[in-house]
């Protein structure tokens, strides 16, 4: 009986310390943050993919027209010397 109690206390303890250890340091602590943020962004992006879904292809069709040319003065145009002789 006693070896039972010995073990299941062992058992305890070890999990207790083994679970909440990684926590008490930075690494953990940024590690926990970004597993919370990657959740969160892909849970969105999931919500809104449903959404845009759920809308149908709200894109307006646009169909190709002529080529319309425009012509705008670009400014002054530098001269070098020597280019008229």
């Amino acid at each position: 009986m006693k070896k039972l109690y010995r073990a299941s206390a062992l058992l305890i303890l070890a999990g207790t310390l083994l679970s909440g250890c990684s926590m008490l340091t930075a690494q953990g602590r940024q590690e926990g943050a970004y597993a919370r943020y990657v959740r969160k962004s892909s849970l969105g992006r999931v919500k809104q993919q449903k959404l845009f879904a759920a809308r149908g292809n709200t894109m307006p069709v646009t169909h190709p027209t002529e080529p319309v040319m425009t012509t705008e003065a670009s400014g002054p145009e530098s001269v070098s010397e020597g280019s008229g002789q």
